[in-house]
C-alpha cells in the first residue's frame, strides 16, 4: 500500500548509552531502513549518545528543549510547537519510558494527527523514588494512557505488570530484546588482549560486572563481595564496567576496603566484547530490572551468571550455569556461590543458546519492525 519509508520518531534517548539506548540503536542497526527510518528527540543541550553514529545511519536528531523548570504550560507550549511543525513528518512515535511520569510526548502526538503512538517500558521498577508530584502524575497516566496509546510494549512480563495498569498489561507485547551475536559472542584472542592490557595472568580468576554505576545496580554491595572472594583466593581480580553518580563513591570505597591493587574500573570500552572474553565470571546483583541485557550479553560470550533472586525477570536464565541467589544472604553467600562458578563451560558454543533463545537482535529487529509497521495507519 505504501512505497514511502515509514518514520518513526524515538523520544526517550538520553546523553548517556545505557539499556535502553543499547537495545533501540542495536535495533536500529539491524533494521531494513529502505522500509523504516528512526528519527531521534533530544531533549539536552548536548547531544545524546552516539548522535554523529546515528546521523551517520540516515537518522534526523530533532531537538526539543523541554521547560519543565519555567512552568507546566511552557513544557507544553513547546511539545505543541513541536508538533504543529514536525507532526505531519511522523507515521509513528514511540515513547521509550522507565515509568509513565512524563508521555505528554504520546499524548500530543496522538492530538496534532501522528497516526499511532506506542508506549516502550523499559524497567521494573524506579531508579529514583518519584516525588509526591510525580506519583499522581504516574497514577493519572496508567489511567489514562489508553485513551491516546495505540500499542504497549515492554521488555518483559514483570516489567508490564510493574508499569501499566492490568487491563493495558494483558494488551502488551513484549519485546523479546538480543543482542548482537558475533559483537558479543566468545573470542580467543579478544580475551588474550584484554587480559594482556590489564595484567590478567592465566592464574587470575577475574570476575566482573556491567552497567551504569548508580544504587539500581548495587555495586556497592558487589565491592563487598569482591572482598570476600579476595580473601579466599589471592589470586581474583576484579573488574567494573560503567560510569555514573556513584564513580566517585565507588572509587573511595575500593581504596577503603583494600582492593586498589586487584580492582580496575572501566568508565567506557570500545568493544564490550573484549570485556566478557577478557573475565570468567559475571555477578550483577542489581536491585530491579526490567530485564538485565547486560546477562544475556554475558551468557552469549558463555560466562556463568550470578543475578539477584525476585527483582529480576527469569527469562533472563538462558544456560545452565547461570543462578539467582538473594540478596538476604550476603556479600560472604554471594562470594562463596561466584567461586564455585569455575568448571568448562564451553564458552565457544555459548552464543548458541541466545539463538536458540530468540534473542538475536537481528530477529529482534525484524519482529520489532513488523510491529511498528502493522502499527501504521494503512491508506
Amino acid at each position: 500500500m505504501h512505497n514511502k519509508i515509514s518514520r518513526v520518531l524515538q523520544v526517550g534517548m538520553s546523553t548517556n548509552y545505557g539499556g535502553t539506548e543499547s537495545i533501540i540503536y542495536e535495533i536500529y542497526r539491524n533494521i531494513d531502513r529502505t522500509k523504516i527510518q528512526f528519527d531521534f528527540l533530544n531533549v539536552y543541550d548536548e547531544p545524546i549518545a552516539k548522535q554523529e553514529w546515528l546521523e551517520s545511519m540516515g537518522a534526523r536528531i530533532l531537538p526539543l528543549k523541554l521547560k519543565r523548570r519555567e512552568g507546566y504550560l511552557k513544557y507544553l507550549r513547546g511539545i505543541k510547537t513541536f508538533y504543529e511543525e514536525h507532526a505531519h513528518e511522523f507515521d509513528v512515535v514511540v515513547c521509550n519510558v522507565q515509568c509513565l511520569d512524563q508521555i505528554a510526548m504520546a499524548k500530543y502526538a496522538k492530538k496534532y494527527g501522528v497516526p499511532k503512538t506506542i508506549i516502550h517500558l523499559h524497567n521494573a521498577n524506579y531508579g529514583i523514588q518519584p516525588s509526591k508530584l510525580a506519583r499522581a502524575a504516574i497514577a493519572w497516566n496508567k489511567r489514562h494512557c489508553h485513551k491516546y496509546v495505540d500499542q504497549f510494549l515492554a521488555c518483559s512480563t514483570l516489567a508490564a505488570k510493574w508499569g501499566f495498569r492490568s487491563k493495558d498489561c494483558k494488551k502488551t507485547t513484549i519485546i523479546k530484546n538480543g543482542v548482537p551475536i558475533e559483537a558479543m559472542r566468545f573470542e580467543l584472542n579478544k580475551r588474550s588482549a584484554f587480559r594482556r592490557e590489564f595484567g590478567f595472568g592465566t592464574e587470575n580468576r577475574v570476575y566482573g560486572s556491567a552497567g551504569r554505576l548508580d544504587p539500581q545496580k548495587n555495586q556497592l554491595f558487589l565491592l563487598n563481595v569482591f572482598r570476600e572472594i579476595a580473601l579466599r583466593d589471592d589470586g581474583a581480580r576484579f573488574v567494573l564496567l560503567g560510569r555514573g553518580p556513584l564513580e566517585t563513591k565507588i572509587k573511595e570505597t575500593i581504596k577503603e576496603i583494600g582492593l586498589g591493587s586487584k580492582c580496575v574500573l572501566i568508565s567506557k570500552i570500545d568493544d564490550i566484547g573484549r570485556f566478557y572474553s577478557g573475565i570468567d565470571c559475571f555477578l550483577f546483583p542489581s536491585k530491579f530490572e526490567g530485564l538485565g541485557m547486560v546477562l544475556i550479553e554475558a551468557q552469549c560470550s558463555g560466562l556463568p551468571c550470578l543475578a539477584t533472586k525476585g527483582t529480576i525477570p527469569p527469562e533472563v536464565k538462558l544456560r545452565d550455569d547461570f543462578r539467582f541467589l538473594s540478596l538476604d544472604l550476603g556479600p560472604t553467600e554471594w562470594a562463596e556461590e561466584a567461586m564455585k562458578s569455575f568448571e568448562d563451560n564451553q564458552r565457544n558454543i555459548a552464543y548458541k543458546c541466545v539463538i536458540d533463545a530468540g534473542r538475536d537482535v537481528a530477529e529482534t529487529a525484524i519482529d520489532y519492525c513488523e510491529l511498528v509497521l502493522s502499527c501504521k495507519t494503512q491508506g
